[in-house]
């Protein structure tokens, strides 16, 4: 008897099993469709801001804004994005770039547009204090020396349109907001790419429960380093970036412990007027992501195996059933576990600007490639004892120790908004 006809014989009594590893998944997808269809109807656009009255100048009534730039060797992207922010269609805005120890020329071009608009103002960084994280002491300096109502922290590679920063201060006015975090649009050219940023920016709204931040004492939260606009006295009454010091994901961490403070948080697609190009194609998408994926499972091997276990089961399981099966009601389950999430990252691509939607049949791929990232970036930080960023070397016991954790900040202080 050769092996088919060994598995033919086995296959009936697996009949209950691939029943379940088909339904579990589908079902799985359609609670995951449902919220992220009530994500949809939940996250805000800078394109829908309403505009004022015609008898008001426009921005006349919003408040000021510093805008801290954290910064190192960005050289080729730093004057576009400081005159980008120089442009915004606001009263009152300064903007701090605060260059962390570049060796790239970054600081002589601040330095250079600095004498031609006093509302830049240069911080040098020469040396990294203990127990500080790069970026992170950077937020902190600039905050410090702030003066306006918001703060917005964002990076030294992104481009703002010259209406962005105005448009969502009055989203925040509308919803009575205290902390904002907008999705940029990503110049993503290679479908690989897409593909992948498309399924990670998914499973980021499924990860952080987006759908439920307008509601009290909901669990969600979110932040984007890239565009985390807040309100200062919220800032400062939470600690600012001293209690984040050692964090690796300091923005959804921010966010996390802005929301759970009290103050009321939402997320916005920039409607293309934030952008930027992230990483170099797919493989620069990877490795962009591999100080940050073990950092974002709380440095824990228990949850990210499960989460990845889980993962794993609702992408690879109803494969295996369509394959073995050849009862209709495990097919039809099966052939759901296969289809939704397909759909559901073409509709993601397609609303991330620029894409066709094509990029959902790559969801297989892109899911093994999040897997494959992750297990490399706890594997690469576990094995080397710490992690390299920005070409500073941090030890894992003391990421650990500064972690900020979810668990240490209870839901039930969460406000909702309008």
């Amino acid at each position: 008897m050769n092996w088919y006809d060994s598995l033919g014989e086995i296959l009936p009594s697996l009949e209950p099993w691939l029943a379940l590893v088909s339904w579990l998944p589908a079902l799985a997808w359609l609670v995951a469709a449902g919220c992220l269809w009530r994500a949809s109807r939940r996250i805000l656009s800078l394109a829908d801001a309403p505009e004022p009255p015609e008898t008001q100048k426009a921005g006349e009534s919003l408040p000021g804004v510093s805008v801290i730039v954290a910064l190192r060797n960005e050289a080729p992207s730093i004057e576009r994005t400081i005159r980008s922010l120089l442009a915004q269609q606001l009263p009152s805005l300064e903007v701090i770039a605060v260059d962390d120890r570049s060796d790239d020329g970054s600081g002589e071009i601040l330095e250079r547009l600095a004498e031609g608009d006093s509302r830049l103002k240069v911080v040098r960084v020469k040396t990294l204090p203990p127990h500080w994280l790069g970026k992170n002491h950077a937020c902190h300096l600039g905050a410090g020396q702030a003066r306006e109502e918001m703060l917005l922290f964002t990076d030294g590679d992104i481009i703002f349109e010259p209406d962005a920063l105005r448009r969502a201060l009055l989203l925040m006015e509308r919803h009575g907001l205290g902390h904002l975090a907008v999705a940029h649009q990503l110049i993503a050219p290679g479908f690989l790419e897409r593909a992948f940023q498309s399924a990670f920016g998914m499973f980021f709204v499924l990860r952080f429960r987006i759908w439920n931040l307008h509601r009290q004492g909901s669990s969600g939260y979110t932040g984007i380093g890239a565009f985390n606009l807040v309100r200062r006295e919220s800032y400062l009454a939470m600690g600012g970036h001293r209690i984040l010091s050692m964090e690796v994901v300091d923005d959804v961490k921010l966010g996390l412990i802005l929301r759970r403070s009290g103050v009321p948080q939402a997320m916005a697609v920039s409607g293309g007027r934030v952008y930027l190009r992230w990483q170099e194609g797919f493989r620069g998408c990877l490795r962009g992501l591999q100080k940050n994926l073990f950092a974002g499972m709380e440095w824990r091997w228990s949850m990210m195996l499960a989460s990845l276990a889980g993962l794993g089961l609702m992408t690879l399981a109803p494969w295996v059933a369509l394959t073995l099966t050849d009862l209709w009601a495990t097919r039809l389950a099966a052939g759901m576990g296969i289809l939704l999430p397909t759909l559901l990252l073409g509709i993601a691509a397609r609303r991330g600007g620029g894409r066709s939607g094509l990029e959902g049949f790559a969801f297989p791929f892109a899911v093994g490639a999040l897997i494959a990232a992750t297990l490399t970036s706890a594997l690469s930080a576990t094995w080397r004892g710490g992690i390299v960023w920005r070409e500073t070397r941090y030890n894992l016991t003391e990421l650990r120790a500064g972690c900020v954790r979810e668990k240490d900040w209870p839901k039930a202080k969460a406000v909702g908004w309008k």
